[in-house]
């Protein structure tokens, strides 16, 4: 297993525009610090003002004159069960452009988003005391099934898309949204029925719904898991924290996913950190010690 790096933690927001050479510095330093492999986001904006051609190109030359591998690159949206036809052709417009430049950087896979129900009133499902009612707050005639077929769907299409870039597609399956457990992950991977259709793993977003993600690897097999973001939680008030920092068991994680056969990435991704470098080079060095089983 090769050690990637999630470019976006680099960043102030992670969903920054690129500005200038700023991917190449990021994945300078990503490389000093001993990562093999990096991995990109775009946003729909992005793609229109930042991700050419040529710049997706000359960004994945230079990262493998570092040796330095493109891995994934993240289409960041979440509109796939979105009713409305027109957002349906916008959204997978913007993932043509992601694959697009996933093909041209040189990268494997193209990743985006699990959304949250539809309707559902926005991302941040975050109560600010424990005494604040929890509820999506979804419309009366609101149906599981028509959005569930929505999203399967429009899956679907998109990694018809992907598979013409000669990409795999996966999803990432974040907490609170129509597939952030493992019975989900399980449903839409046979719902879909497509071997280059797979999971973007993330321990931090089991862990924070008291989810085991060795029982997760071991539930969904290797091959169906496309790349593992190592990002730590305490299950109690923080996340996004470094790998080793939280109750994340690496050494079981990599275990499971040896047993399995996976073929893929241990990719560190950290978010909204004042010391990308340091906080990086602390989870890779703990990652290091669980793979070599000296932790």
């Amino acid at each position: 297993m090769k050690f990637g790096n999630a470019a976006w933690g680099w960043t102030p927001i992670p969903e920054d525009m690129p500005e200038g050479d700023s991917p190449k510095r990021i994945a300078k330093e990503i490389r000093e610090l001993g990562f093999e492999a990096v991995d990109y986001l775009g946003t729909p904006e992005a793609l229109d003002s930042y991700f050419s051609g040529e710049v997706a190109k000359d960004l994945g030359d230079y990262c493998r004159s570092l040796g330095l591998e493109p891995n994934v690159f993240v289409y960041q949206e979440s509109a796939w069960n979105d009713p409305d036809p027109q957002v349906t052709e916008r959204t997978l417009a913007g993932f043509e452009k992601a694959a697009a430049t996933a093909e041209r950087m040189g990268c494997k896979i193209v990743s985006t988003l699990v959304p949250l129900p539809y309707g559902a009133a926005g991302w941040n499902f975050k109560p600010a005391a424990p005494a604040q009612k929890q509820s999506y707050r979804l419309a009366g005639d609101y149906c599981y099934q028509k959005d569930w077929d929505t999203l399967v769907g429009n899956y679907r299409r998109a990694l018809a898309i992907a598979k013409g870039h000669g990409l795999r597609m996966s999803i990432e399956c974040f907490v609170g949204s129509m597939i952030s457990t493992p019975h989900a992950m399980l449903k839409v991977l046979e719902d879909v029925g497509d071997d280059a259709f797979g999971i973007q793993l993330d321990t931090n977003h089991l862990v924070a719904q008291h989810i085991d993600p060795e029982w997760t690897i071991r539930m969904l097999g290797g091959a169906r898991i496309f790349n593992v973001h190592c990002k730590d939680h305490d299950a109690v008030s923080r996340g996004n924290i470094p790998a080793g920092c939280g109750i994340t068991d690496y050494t079981a994680v990599i275990g499971a996913l040896k047993d399995v056969g996976y073929q893929g990435n241990l990719t560190v991704e950290l978010e909204f950190t004042d010391n990308p470098r340091r906080y990086n080079r602390q989870a890779l060095e703990h990652l290091r010690q669980c793979l070599a089983g000296t932790y």
